[in-house]
């Protein structure tokens, strides 16, 4: 299992702190949504909940009944809203209803509502606090804790935001329940990537069970959840603005990003393309000679054991895409760096290098080989 870190070791209800200095706030495990009412301190002025559309139609109700005098707007599911032209609406309808500097926001619902509100939060009258409240496992081991925030270009993903912290974080498992198991796949790769990245326990806890197994146990769930977050929590403590360390996250985003961007956001979810891109960015560290044959097995059994794709034809289906293309959208990483494409990379599973320049000849051959991966 999971190295400890900074995490009180209460199993039921676990409480972990990301430690900012002034910034510092925690990542709490409620046992329902009811908890929220005597969880969630008063706000200085109004607030506002940005609640997913799907989330709103499940739990919408219940959210409304522990939220007493917030505010509620509904976001469309999905990587569209996380636009310019959607951060205008929402920022007018906050205005008209009264918004001020004292107001603050609630995120309720996945990565694209996390990073929608949280930037909003970083940018509306220069800044007000917000809260993450995750309701998918990928935002729940991962988007919702570090302060990353950001909406999307036509040029790729994620490109203008801000850092802005939440003031804190509750986990509420039980949402998982009625997460599609797409979206749960979704959080299982990020789970598989901080794993590989940090902890060769986790990823020997991870290769005790398997989707089957996993995907209706919330106390499984929650663990992965806890143990995920505690260390991002640590990543982020040490290193919160990715001038180091954190960048060791970003594992398997760069071919996973482009991916993304080649289908325009549609026919694969954001953590489905990371698996993929975990999986090749194991091929490369084979490649460059830092991976042993047996690790870069181990790491696919893995992705195939939580039924998560791995391969450009799990991706593309029949549709060829060329390696020059795919490279075309990896030159607009954010992790590049005078013009160079670059990776983090694994030395075994739980160990990861700092991301470092890949050429284009290599990725070239390295994707050629991929292309014969099954």
């Amino acid at each position: 299992m999971a190295r400890e870190r900074n995490s009180t070791q209460n199993k039921k209800n676990p409480v972990i702190r990301v430690a900012l200095k002034e910034r510092s706030y925690d990542v709490s495990y409620l046992p329902g949504i009811g908890a929220l009412k005597n969880a969630i301190n008063d706000a200085r002025g109004k607030e506002f909940a940005l609640i997913d559309a799907n989330v709103d139609r499940l739990h919408g109700k219940e959210f409304r009944r522990n939220l007493k005098g917030v505010h509620f707007i509904r976001i469309a599911s999905g990587e569209k809203s996380k636009s310019f032209l959607s951060l205008e609406r929402i920022a007018n309808e906050l205005v008209k209803n009264g918004a001020t500097r004292s107001s603050r926001l609630i995120a309720i619902g996945g990565g694209v509502v996390g990073d929608l509100t949280g930037f909003l939060a970083g940018v509306f009258m220069r800044g007000i606090p917000f809260l993450q409240i995750p309701t998918t496992l990928l935002a729940m081991v991962d988007s919702s804790v570090g302060g990353k925030t950001a909406v999307n270009l036509k040029a790729g993903k994620n490109l203008v935001g801000v850092f802005h912290q939440p003031q804190h974080v509750f986990v509420i498992p039980g949402l998982l329940s009625t997460l599609p198991e797409r979206e749960l796949k979704c959080g299982l790769s990020e789970s598989v990537k901080t794993a590989l990245i940090a902890d060769a326990g986790l990823v020997r806890f991870l290769e005790d069970y398997s989707f089957k197994k996993a995907r209706t146990d919330l106390d499984f769930l929650q663990e992965l959840s806890a143990a995920c977050i505690a260390i991002k929590a640590d990543i982020v403590s040490k290193d919160e603005r990715e001038e180091n360390i954190r960048a060791y996250l970003n594992f398997g985003h760069t071919l996973g990003h482009a991916i993304e961007a080649r289908l325009k956001y549609k026919g694969i979810l954001h953590g489905l393309a990371v698996a993929v891109g975990q999986r090749f960015a194991a091929l490369v560290s084979h490649r460059l000679g830092y991976l042993e044959a047996h690790d870069e097995l181990r790491i696919h059994d893995l992705l195939k054991k939580y039924e998560l794709p791995a391969t450009l034809r799990d991706a593309f289906g029949r549709t060829k895409v060329a390696g020059s293309e795919l490279i075309r959208y990896m030159r607009a990483d954010k992790k590049n760096k005078d013009g160079h494409i670059r990776f983090v990379l694994l030395d075994e599973p739980g160990v990861a290098r700092l991301p470092e320049n890949v050429s284009e000849q290599e990725l070239l051959a390295s994707l050629k080989e991929f292309q014969s991966v099954s």
